[in-house]
């Protein structure tokens, strides 16, 4: 009996001795994962982002602290396999570190297992399924069950011995599932969880349907904190809230929903459409949104798309650029990610690579309007940047017949034209761009313009005074009016009233003052003119229009002995 006590004493003393050469923080080591287990144990009940958090976190303290435990490796990777924060063999390392640390651990083999499975490392998997099932007979039944979908995903290549020993399996699981407590226990917390919702739910869309959404808020609220469904109940609080008008709450209670869920895709995405109702100008919040969205669902390529315009939008050109890339890479062929990587191409002077993506959007054609369109912005390119007017004139009359809209074909075509001192091709296209627009008033002013170099003065006020019709507030056309009655026919009575006019509808415009300073010249009113010389030369420094020693020479000039 003395020898027995010895024993006893011994085996109770020895822990403590083990661990004394360890530090304070090493000793709470224990402590750690049992926080761990109990955040994941809570994690997997309510699928909760802080428990997960807080899980992963005490997970990785134990392995800092105390690297010798294996449950700690098995686990750690599979929450962060599941949620996707590592890829699938970096899960089978851990696992393995887990077997390697200790063997006859039934669950580091178990959870090899499966994550080999996943990997389709099948019989490896196989080897150490059976190697759980050997270790711990009797606290199989999770073990079984998962070898026989294995077994059974396999039936079909490796035939009915496969399938009968899924069967087996199977069987031999669901008859010690009644057996493992864990297992039971675990299964009367989910019935019991989920007859709490059931309840809540029931009572909470009671309340509302009794109109009392005050009170059902207040209910949903307080039941929170012994919910596992606290994401759900965030939204019902969202709706409230929304439904009262009480924006900034509701999307409060959506925000946390994302978080309780682990960034679940359908909630996130509630957030996003909440946003873009009720705070569009929210620019930030929704770049997080789809940023998190995209983070959960990475092939997800509209997603990259809807952030590329959001970055345009706060004129982030380079984040635009890599997110309609990222978009691609996932649609290579999709039109209309083509068409938005040109125009961010564009913003960054990346003119050939914009050319480049514009003629394949181009040539997808999902929609003759639309591509109409991007026929134009290729041939500014063309036309403007890369000086090939003919590529462009080909490339917009190539676009004619894709549109019913021929209006701004004609009119870019004329422009060119007209750029390229082409005037009567250029009268043409205007003319043609107004028997499909009547109320073009800039086509009217183009065509005036066209008109006035090629000498046709009646023509040419003609059609300034359309497009003045047309838009009472054109400051360029009667400008460009006046010049015609000052330099034309020598009017500077009417001119004058011209320039005034444009300058009462646009103070800043530079040439209408400078315009307007030539005509008091022509009369000898010299004060006056020095007067817009200087408003014109002064306006001219803030908003470059003309060049500045033509205002100077002209302002010099004027007292010149």
């Amino acid at each position: 009996m003395q020898r027995k006590k010895v024993a006893t004493r011994d085996t109770k003393t020895q822990p403590r001795e083990a661990h004394e050469p360890y530090s304070r923080r090493q000793r709470m080591a224990p402590r750690s994962l049992e926080l761990a287990t109990k955040a994941h144990q809570r994690y997997l009940l309510r699928t909760s982002g802080e428990d997960l958090s807080e899980a992963i976190n005490n997970y990785i303290d134990t392995i800092k602290e105390h690297p010798e435990i294996s449950q700690t490796y098995y686990r750690l990777a599979t929450l962060l396999y599941e949620t996707g924060q590592i890829c699938l063999e970096s899960a089978i390392e851990q696992c393995q570190q887990a077997v390697k640390i200790d063997s006859n651990n039934a669950d580091a083999h178990m959870y090899l297992g499966y994550h080999l499975a996943l990997g389709g490392y099948y019989f490896e998997s196989k080897e150490h399924f059976k190697t759980a099932i050997r270790l711990k007979p009797l606290s199989s039944a999770r073990t079984r069950i998962i070898l026989a979908l294995t077994l059974l995903d396999k039936a079909n290549k490796f035939g009915k011995l496969n399938m009968f020993q899924a069967f087996y399996c199977m069987f031999s699981g669901s008859l010690l599932f009644l057996v493992d407590k864990a297992s039971i226990k675990m299964c009367l917390k989910n019935i019991g969880d989920n007859l709490s919702f059931w309840k809540s739910r029931t009572i909470g869309n009671l309340l509302e349907g009794l109109k009392k959404d005050k009170k059902a808020y207040e209910f949903y609220h307080g039941v929170l904190d012994d919910t596992k469904n606290q994401p759900h109940f965030y939204e019902k609080m969202a709706k409230i809230a929304a439904k009262e008008n009480k924006d900034d709450i509701a999307l409060h209670c959506l925000q946390n929903a994302v978080i309780l869920s682990n960034s679940d895709t359908d909630t996130v995405i509630s957030v996003i459409e909440f946003l873009e109702e009720r705070f569009p100008n929210r620019i930030d919040d929704l770049i997080d949104a789809y940023n998190i969205l995209v983070q959960k669902n990475p092939e997800f390529s509209r997603g990259y798309y809807e952030l590329g315009h959001l970055y345009l939008k706060k004129n982030e050109k380079f984040a635009a650029l890599n997110a309609f890339k990222l978009a691609l890479e996932y649609d290579n062929n999709n039109p209309f990610y083509l068409n938005s990587l040109a125009f961010s191409c564009v913003q960054l002077e990346q003119y050939d690579e914009a050319v480049f993506y514009y003629k394949k959007a181009f040539e997808l054609n999902p929609d003759n309007e639309w591509s109409a369109i991007v026929a134009q912005a290729l041939a500014t390119i063309y036309h403007q940047i890369q000086g090939n007017s003919e590529l462009a004139v080909m490339t917009l009359t190539a676009a004619l017949p894709l549109t019913e809209n021929k209006a701004h074909i004609h009119q870019a075509i004329a422009d060119i034209y007209y750029d390229l001192n082409s005037l009567d091709e250029a009268v043409s296209h205007y003319e043609s761009a107004l028997k499909n627009d009547t109320q073009n008033s800039r086509a009217y002013s183009r065509l005036a313009m066209a008109y006035w170099e090629k000498d046709l003065v009646e023509k040419a006020i003609l059609n300034y005074t359309k497009a003045i019709d047309l838009d009472p507030n054109y400051d360029i056309a009667y400008n460009n009016l006046g010049v015609i009655f000052l330099d034309g026919l020598g009017d500077t009575s009417r001119a004058m009233t011209y320039f005034e006019t444009a300058i009462d509808i646009n103070d800043y415009y530079v040439l209408a003052h400078f315009n307007l300073g030539r005509a008091h010249e022509a009369v000898g009113e010299k004060i006056c003119a020095a007067n817009e010389y200087q408003k014109a030369l002064d306006l001219n420094r803030k908003n470059a229009e003309m060049d500045e020693e033509i205002i100077e020479e002209r302002l010099f000039r004027l007292f010149d002995t």
